[in-house]
Formats: C-alpha cells, structure tokens, sequence
C-alpha cells in the first residue's frame, strides 16, 4: 500500500495525476448556441426557475423530452488520482477537487485509499452529468484491478475511520458480494419505496410549493410520471400509497469490481440528468438477484451541498423523473407489489 503524505493540508504534486478529458464543447465561446439542444438547456440549467418551467412548456409530450435527454452532451470533466491503497479505490464526483469538501474526503475520510476525483460542473460547464462523471471515475479505478470501487459523493463527513471500512471489506469475499452497503443513513444504505401519490401529495405540493408545486403536478401529468420514490420512515411516506421497497444507494456505494466487470458499458444511466441515477440503479440490483453484503461502517452526507436543494434543482429533477418513469413500463411485470 502506498502511503499519501499531507504536508500542510496539502499533497505533493506527484501523489496528484490530473488529465483532462473534454467533450467537443469544451472550447465553445460563451453564449454561443449551435443547436435547439444548446438553447434548451441554458433553460434547463438557469437558476430562474420560470426559466425552467419555460423549457418543459417547449415539449410537446414525453417522448420529446426524452429524446433531448438522449442527445444532450455530457460536458467537460478533470480527473484527479490520489495515490494509495489500490485493492479498494473511491471514485469521487466534484465541482471543485481544491475545494473544502474535495480536501476534506483526502485529507480525512478516505487517508490512504487511492482515489479517483472526476472535477466537473464549474464555471462555463453547461452540461454536467452526474452519472456519466462516475461511470468516468469507476472505468478510471478498473485499470488498477481493485478488489473493491466505493462511489462516494464529496459531501460527506467522516464518522468511522478509514480502516473501519477496509477491515469490513476484506472480511468480505468479492467473488460472493456484488453490491456492499453500510450502516444505513437518511441518505444512503436506506430503505426506500416506490409507489403512487396519493390525494395528500397534490395538496401538500400546491400549499407548500405554491405556483411551483401547481406546474409541477402539471408535468408530471403532462409527462406521464406515475410513481414516486420515498424514504418509508419520513414523514413524506403519507403522501403515498404502499409500494415496492427496495435498498438505496444514494450518495454512497460499494460494488465488487467483479460485479463491475457485468456492466462493461456503464454502472449508471447517463441519459438521467443529476437525479434519479441511483435509485435507477438500486432498482435495477434489487430485481436482479445481485449479492448484497453489509459492513458495519458509517459515513455521514450532507445532502444538497454541492447541487443544492432548492426549487431550481427540484423542477430539473422532473426530467429524470420522466425518463424514470418511462423505464419502470418496462419492468413492472417484475415489480409484483407495484399497486
């Protein structure tokens, strides 16, 4: 194992690679727009949400909002290696690999393990993609052929030790476990459900969300979303019907580089727009039979300190929720306790 050496909180520069990787609309000027997908997405990612609500206005039906999602470029990305212990490596998604929150996850919680930051969603970076920037940073971990990839966001805050996590994993046999999951938080390791709205969730979105929650409840009529994901503990579970519940991901993951090598293309759906990705993939998992190991290892979130967490990122999420959605047809012959 390798050692990584903090000197002043910072590392030397050759325990840091950088290489950029960037998509042809990397170099485009500001303000220049190419094409109907360029125009709608300055909608899509404005701050304003009237903005927003006037890119859903432009589509006709579902299949035309997924369509532009399916086209819509995956923007530039930076990556960033950390040298360490290679058997178990963190892919970590970041708009800023010199910020507090990158510092904090190599400078603290995950000292010592090799990680693998893909920088992207800065300034000038139109088409940030979640999903595609951790697909990056798990194909990035795989030429080390770890043992074990722990996806984790940049948000996090350390509860347990670093060695409490790689002695959790080598008890564990990769060959056996496909998917790893820790001790549960509200956002991560946690029990979901999947089900309908019922009456409660159209009221509760107009008095508490107002002219937003009215358009809201609007598009997803529009564009056909018909189911929901809550945690079954919350207070947000009454404005649902009962539904099929499965174990959540979320904003950190464990996967077998076994299990990883089965998904050669990609571990997560990058037509998803920063929402949903997860829970598309523990879905997925969870009707597929994929081996389940837990460790006793506990890491905290921060939910929404990068991306935020206000009506801006919630009416973006309606996309993801479409494409979501549209996918579920295809799996509600397996999903038997879908009411």
């Amino acid at each position: 194992m390798k050692e990584v050496v903090n000197i002043d909180n910072q590392f030397n520069k050759s325990e840091i690679r950088c290489s950029r990787l960037k998509c042809p609309l990397g170099n485009l000027q500001p303000l220049q727009f190419f094409s109907l997908v360029d125009y709608r997405n300055k909608l899509f990612t404005s701050d304003d949400p009237n903005k927003i609500l006037e890119f859903y206005k432009g589509f006709g039906n579902r299949d035309q909002l997924i369509r532009w999602m399916k086209e819509r470029p995956n923007g530039v990305h930076t990556i960033y290696e950390v040298d360490g212990n290679e058997e178990v490596i963190v892919v970590i998604p970041t708009a800023d690999f010199n910020g507090k929150y990158a510092m904090e996850c190599r400078n603290n919680i995950f000292k010592g393990l090799h990680m693998v930051f893909v920088e992207s969603g800065g300034r000038g970076d139109f088409y940030f993609n979640g999903a595609h920037n951790i697909n990056i940073g798990i194909k990035k971990a795989m030429e080390y052929n770890p043992k074990w990839i722990v996806f984790s966001g940049d948000d996090m805050y350390k509860v347990d030790e670093v060695n409490v996590l790689i002695d959790g994993l080598e008890r564990l046999d990769n060959s056996n476990v496909d998917i790893v999951f820790t001790q549960p938080s509200a956002y991560h390791s946690s029990t979901e459900k999947l089900s309908k709205p019922n009456f409660l969730f159209k009221i509760y979105n107009v008095l508490y969300y107002k002219k937003s929650g009215i358009w809201m409840l609007k598009f997803h009529k529009k564009f056909q979303v018909t189911h929901f994901v809550s945690h079954i503990s919350s207070k947000f579970s009454k404005l649902f019907k009962s539904g099929y519940k499965f174990l959540e991901i979320q904003d950190f993951a464990i996967f077998s580089a076994n299990w990883v090598l089965k998904h050669s293309v990609n571990v997560y759906d990058e037509t998803f727009i920063n929402a949903v990705e997860d829970t598309d993939l523990s879905i997925q998992f969870s009707l597929t039979g994929d081996r389940i190991g837990k460790i006793d290892y506990k890491i905290g979130d921060m939910i929404g300190s990068t991306l935020g967490n206000g009506m801006d990122r919630r009416l973006r999420s309606i996309a993801s929720m479409v494409y979501f959605s549209s996918k579920l047809e295809t799996l509600f012959s397996k999903i038997r306790s879908l009411p």
